[in-house]
């Protein structure tokens, strides 16, 4: 596309409006309902039933090609071109069939474009936006809501299409597609500097994403995933930088954490926090009581009497243990289960904090505190380990109205065995975010999982990293 004739369509509204205004014979929704059966054939559309629903409801006229149709295609097409300004890359968005030419041609001179290629251009131009709204509301690669999911419109809380549907006539059509990103004051910040690096200011949308730009481009996409809702009370756990931070309302409060290392990497997740437990019995995770319980129980009788670990088969009787026996667990382990009780050695501390998830994983303390001492705290088996977990729970009980906070203390200094349900559950977030912006410069942290270059090819494809453009 060349940039005279995107400047044209970024200010020339007038020359739309007046193109639009004459009265040629547009496409019919016979044209179009073709062009939908032909673009599924051919797996063109990135969100084919969001595309087949959005003509559906508009009994299958065109939308941006009839002379009839309204400004805001100028407007799409504009905001297509600039998409690396928010993230994203141009290739998931049909530009060699979205030209700028092809538009002008199909305005100005309709009887030159066939009725296919109107169609066509029409429906491309819908499953681009509707792509577009997707990625900057859910990302393009969300491990919850993939794009089949999405595509479906089964139990989703956003619907691209009828977005869409909502705003196309709207005078501000560029501010609402761009509302659907998150909230998060960090996203915001990360915009924000997309917009001033070069190469990716609001009157360029030209030029390769260089270094800094993919690094702020994956860590976009990753808050997409997380879903924050800026104000709202929740815990975020960032494994790059080990630290959980309780966001409330008025403020944040930090503390140290402890996440897995490369080799038992800590997951990324969101959930919500139930209830936290006391002096909690640990009911050994699977692949903990295979990989690290057996083999040390094997090579030390007295480890499991040492850490009060008790084995059980899955009818809950307590088995004898022996080496013989242990061994022959160890060879077949899925109708056994280990058990820690509660204590001063318990692996889980004298606090664990509960919420639902496939891999798991806790959020408690430790007894070794001098760990937290270390700046690099990658050493978990992947649950995550909580300086002042004490001081934790006593917050998520003050802001919970809980009348259970005066509870805490005393149990804790009884070393008693007690569930402190909350009457609201407190949203977490494990993310694994690599950078931030401090004082308006970009910070980066240790990718510790190497897991940046990999979502950098997933968004971008194979890239020559241009170090000339930030």
């Amino acid at each position: 596309m060349k940039k005279s004739v995107l400047l044209l369509f970024t200010f020339g509204s007038f020359f739309l409006v007046n193109v639009f205004a004459q009265e040629k014979k547009g496409i019919t929704n016979n044209v179009i309902n073709e062009q939908l059966k032909s673009a599924a054939t051919s797996q063109q559309l990135h969100y084919p039933q969001s595309v087949t629903r959005f003509y559906r409801q508009n009994n299958y006229l065109p939308v941006w090609t009839n002379p009839e149709s309204h400004q805001n295609t100028g407007n799409a097409m504009v905001l297509l071109d600039c998409v690396l300004q928010y993230g994203l890359s141009h290739d998931d968005f049909h530009p060699k069939e979205l030209q700028f030419d092809m538009l002008r041609d199909i305005l100005e001179n309709p009887g030159s474009v066939s009725d296919s290629l109107k169609a066509q251009f029409d429906v491309l131009l819908t499953d681009a936006v509707i792509t577009m709204l997707n990625y900057l509301h859910y990302g393009k690669l969300n491990p919850d809501y993939g794009s089949e999911r999405v595509d479906y419109g089964m139990d989703v809380p956003f619907h691209a299409e009828a977005k869409l549907r909502d705003i196309i006539h709207s005078q501000e059509f560029t501010k609402a597609v761009l509302e659907v990103q998150p909230n998060a004051k960090l996203y915001t910040a990360f915009q924000g500097m997309l917009h001033i690096i070069r190469g990716q200011a609001p009157d360029d949308c030209y030029g390769t994403p260089g270094n800094d730009v993919m690094k702020i481009a994956v860590n976009m996409e990753r808050i997409r995933w997380a879903n924050v809702d800026e104000g709202e009370k929740y815990i975020q756990i960032n494994i790059p930088t080990y630290e959980l931070t309780f966001h409330l309302p008025d403020t944040l409060v930090v503390f140290k954490a402890i996440v897995g290392t490369p080799q038992t990497p800590s997951p990324t997740l969101q959930s919500q926090i139930t209830y936290f437990t006391s002096f909690p019995d640990w009911l050994v995770p699977d692949r903990i009581f295979i990989r690290d319980i057996l083999p040390k129980a094997i090579a030390d009788s007295l480890f499991l009497d040492r850490l009060q670990i008790s084995i059980y088969n899955k009818a809950g009787q307590l088995t004898d243990i022996t080496n013989a026996q242990l061994k022959s667990i160890l060879a077949s382990p899925q109708g056994y289960y280990a058990k820690q009780a509660p204590g001063c050695d318990n692996t889980l501390g004298s606090l664990v904090f509960h919420f639902q998830n496939v891999y798991n994983i806790y959020l408690n303390q430790i007894a070794d505190q001098k760990l937290f001492e270390k700046d690099k705290r990658d050493l978990s088996n992947g649950c995550i380990w909580l300086d002042n977990a004490a001081g934790l729970a006593a917050l998520l009980l003050k802001y919970d109205a809980s009348e259970q906070s005066d509870k805490l203390f005393k149990i804790l200094k009884k070393s008693k065995t007690h569930n402190f349900v909350l009457n609201k559950p407190v949203p977490i977030k494990i993310t694994y975010l690599t950078c931030d912006i401090k004082k308006g410069e970009l910070i980066r942290f240790e990718d510790i999982y190497n897991m940046d270059t990999s979502l950098e090819l997933a968004i971008y494809g194979k890239l020559q990293r241009n170090t000339s453009i930030r």
